[in-house]
């Protein structure tokens, strides 16, 4: 049989010592009523900390939804007062300069870089400025590929004694020879420089060139230094530009201290005075 619960019966007597109607609470409630009344301020308080969380988390998203229209606001300024005649003009600018720079590299063998349809004065309309950016980005990106894989300049800074083409023979004065390079005059030991990244593939003796390195670039373009006193460089060495690679030397079939600079493209040579000057 269920036990009954216990209750206690509470008396409000008014002031006239007249009893009202008796109230019955369980006697439990009345013996743990602390835990009770703690129980409802905690509820009390969590609902206002909630209240105060999500006045303040709503006046934080109004701020920043009111930046935000401020700055939207600000752009649409900027834009609506932009002179795309001027934009048009500056940016046919720019791709004039690029096109000269084109110049340069296909005098070289270099194909050109395709401005595509966004580039010139081709365009008839403003696109975005994130278009504009990326176009220019990836056009300029292009070019610094092609100039840092293709031989330009002097791999040491010096007087050339011996061009490319036909020749006498230098060492009887008689008959005449091809010379497949350029050959530059310097003191021994005076350092040799890559004229553009790659990869070295050959750095070791080579017949009349002595001491020999040949460096594989992009585009189709090899660079040979002959005639060294010391190969600072080993196969397979990846190459950046302005790198020292070796020194001046005589090595091999030579009247006395030079570097010997051949620029070969697709296997063939060429005349390495093309690519020592932008001229």
């Amino acid at each position: 049989m269920k036990k009954p619960k216990e209750k206690t019966t509470i008396l409000f007597v008014n002031k006239d010592s007249k009893a009202i109607k008796p109230l019955q609470v369980s006697s439990r409630l009345l013996s743990n009523w602390k835990k009770y009344l703690a129980c409802i301020f905690l509820i009390f308080f969590a609902l206002i900390g909630t209240i105060i969380y999500l006045t303040s988390s709503n006046m934080e998203q109004t701020v920043l939804r009111n930046r935000l229209t401020e700055k939207i606001h600000s752009f649409h300024t900027i834009f609506s007062q932009l002179d795309t005649n001027a934009l048009r003009t500056k940016f046919s600018n720019i791709d004039k300069d690029l096109s000269t720079i084109n110049n340069y590299l296909r005098a070289r063998g270099i194909q050109q870089v395709s401005k595509g349809p966004k580039g010139g004065e081709a365009d008839n309309s403003i696109i975005s400025a994130d278009e504009i950016s990326d176009f220019y980005e990836g056009y300029l990106n292009r070019i610094i590929y092609n100039i840092s894989y293709t031989p330009l300049g002097y791999p040491y800074q010096g007087e050339i004694t011996s061009t490319f083409g036909h020749r006498e023979n230098p060492f009887t004065g008689e008959n005449v020879e091809t010379h497949k390079g350029v050959d530059i005059r310097a003191p021994f030991g005076s350092p040799v420089k890559a004229m553009a990244k790659g990869e070295v593939e050959f750095a070791g003796r080579r017949g009349g060139f002595g001491n020999c390195i040949m460096i594989k670039h992009g585009n189709g373009f090899e660079t040979l230094y002959g005639h060294l006193s010391r190969i600072a460089v080993a196969v397979g060495q990846k190459i950046d530009i302005g790198q020292q690679i070796g020194n001046i030397g005589s090595t091999g079939r030579s009247t006395g201290p030079h570097l010997h600079y051949e620029v070969h493209k697709n296997g063939q040579q060429i005349n390495p005075q093309s690519f020592l000057t932008l001229n």
